[in-house]
């Protein structure tokens, strides 16, 4: 039992790593078509919800306030990463759509990892 969530816990480190790359990239990719002329952006501001969304989360597993906190996390993230395809299908959109495919995997990624229990 020990063994699986070791496996478990590392596959998710790798691949967190991996989703994180390459939203790094696309992040780097957008960046290249910038215009001299484009508002400026607060992509910080991002990290509010993420961090809400986050904190009550780990917050409600901590208290085990309802058994069903994991599949209500995902289902956030899931429709985060929704979200986040139709985001990226528009030039004009394409930022958010990256942003929120950050906040919707990283929020996947941790409500894998609050379901191991050491």
């Amino acid at each position: 039992d020990n063994t699986v969530h070791t496996l478990a816990a590392a596959a998710a480190f790798i691949s967190s790593i991996n989703i994180g790359g390459g939203f790094l990239v696309t992040k780097r990719m957008l960046d290249m078509f910038r215009r001299a002329d484009d508002p400026p952006e607060h992509n910080y501001l991002y990290g509010i919800p993420a961090i809400a969304f986050l904190g009550g989360y780990g917050y409600l597993a901590a208290n085990n306030a309802s058994p069903d906190i994991p599949q209500m996390a995902y289902l956030a993230a899931s429709l985060c990463c929704v979200g986040s395809l139709t985001g990226i299908s528009s030039q004009k959109t394409s930022r958010l759509g990256n942003t929120l495919g950050m906040i919707g995997v990283s929020s996947g990624v941790a409500a894998t990892l609050g379901l191991l229990k050491p």
